[in-house]
């Protein structure tokens, strides 16, 4: 990828090719807290918070190993190959995810465990879009206004939250039968990428990419010891860009994925006994918290190169807390309905802050920390510390609240943020390297 072109025109378009996949990457994480609550009620006798649990995370298990595979892959093979094979990979799983087949009680093999195949191998494309999409960003982006344009492709994420919740809204306003609805969402999520597939496979390798390579290609052993030289030397950004990032998606992946039991705890509309009309409350409520984080993401995209990547993280994940413990506080009381409405607007502020702090940054900065031979790498690294955190989050999220209720869920995601902002100030750094000269200052 060139650098980024002067221009309005010029600069969104090359917005919209790199960040097509977290547009994906955001919409296929995000519907299927929609899609599960569908299935809930298609399901007779309701789904177990087993079969929950297995769906919510396959895709976050899938991320994982893609954020590995592809951050080396990126690294090692280069960044244009690699980033096409994650769009082929996206196509497919969601379109075999809208393909699956119910199936008998006694099948070994039932809809819940074909669903979560498929978003395994969703997840696996989605994962690799972390470390090439971030890579390939700050590669190409000028020096002045590169925090922008990370922050601008990482922006495409709310437009698919955003995306997610609009599609389902849509098909239910549309007299669709919920049936459908749940196969149809699951299927569009293969759009983005395809409408940039051809457009990614005229795209270059960027310039700091050949030159750090010297157009000379290693086999994998001897990449393999380099990189570990370096990383060895970025030990300790390592573990700032892993931990904070995995702290952060405990709650931000355990909330989102579970968003329409949080808003069946913070009574968001009535319960009407009709499938399709708790189906559009669920859906709204996902709406509402959208719309509060998509001004997070702009907020960032505005300020990140002003206020510095340092301190929008840590008073992030501070506002992050203070929201959660007064949502803790409020659910469960007695609430005048101006209240309820307080308790759900705070509610959507941790998605706000999030944005607008922890979720842009530790996204950010593993691209701006490392030098180029090891950049795919390392982003990786910290993106699948990020998935672990989101596995835990969904894994654990309705055990516990069914164990302890939902006021301890939200003050311990509370305390969660609390200990991303200690290891922001142990770990994290506000200078803003220069990555041609962070290469030149690096042993090859």
């Amino acid at each position: 990828m060139a650098a980024v072109k002067p221009g309005l025109g010029a600069y969104a378009y090359q917005v919209a090719i790199v960040g097509a996949g977290f547009l994906a990457d955001a919409y296929d994480l995000f519907v299927i807290d929609l899609v599960i609550s569908i299935l809930h009620r298609l399901q007779p006798g309701g789904l177990a918070v087993g079969s929950k649990s297995l769906v919510a995370s396959a895709t976050l298990v899938g991320a994982m190993i893609g954020q590995l595979v592809f951050g080396v892959l990126g690294d090692w093979i280069g960044r244009r190959g690699t980033f096409l094979a994650t769009c082929f990979l996206i196509i497919g799983g969601a379109v075999l995810s809208g393909c699956v087949v119910w199936t008998s009680d006694a099948s070994p093999f039932g809809l819940v465990q074909q669903l979560a195949l498929c978003r395994f191998f969703l997840g696996v494309g989605v994962g690799g879009e972390y470390p090439l999409a971030a890579t390939i960003a700050a590669e190409g982006a000028p020096e002045g206004s590169r925090g922008r344009f990370i922050a601008a492709v990482f922006s495409m994420q709310g437009w698919g939250m955003l995306l997610s919740c609009l599609v389902v809204l849509l098909m239910l306003a549309l007299d669709t039968p919920l049936e459908y609805i749940w196969r149809i969402a699951l299927i569009l999520g293969a759009v983005p990428s395809a409408a940039v597939i051809f457009i990614r496979a005229k795209m270059q390798e960027t310039e700091m990419y050949v030159e750090a390579h010297g157009g000379v290609p290693t086999g994998l052993k001897a990449h393999a010891r380099g990189a570990w030289i370096h990383i060895k030397s970025y030990w300790r950004p390592l573990i700032g860009t892993t931990m904070t990032w995995l702290l952060l998606d405990v709650t931000f992946y355990g909330t989102g994925s579970f968003k329409h039991r949080v808003a069946s705890s913070l009574k968001f509309g009535e319960l009407r006994g009709n499938p399709r009309d708790e189906v559009w409350d669920e859906a709204m409520f996902a709406t509402l918290c959208s719309c509060l984080a998509i001004p997070g993401y702009l907020l960032s995209v505005a300020f990140v190169d002003v206020l510095g990547r340092y301190a929008i993280q840590f008073w992030g994940f501070v506002a992050m807390a203070l929201n959660f413990f007064v949502v803790a506080f409020l659910v469960g009381s007695a609430l005048a309905p101006g209240a309820r409405w307080t308790m759900l607007v705070c509610f959507g502020c941790t998605f706000l802050f999030s944005n607008f702090g922890p979720n842009t940054t530790t996204f950010m900065l593993p691209a701006e920390v490392y030098p180029t031979m090891v950049r795919a790498t390392c982003h990786g690294l910290s993106a699948a510390a990020g998935k672990l955190g989101a596995v835990i989050g969904t894994v654990a999220f309705s055990p516990c609240e069914e164990a302890f209720g939902i006021r301890v869920v939200l003050a311990g995601c509370g305390f969660v943020c609390l200990v991303g902002a200690l290891f922001t100030a142990g770990f994290t750094s506000d200078a803003v390297a220069d990555l041609r000269e962070l290469d030149r200052l690096t042993p090859a």
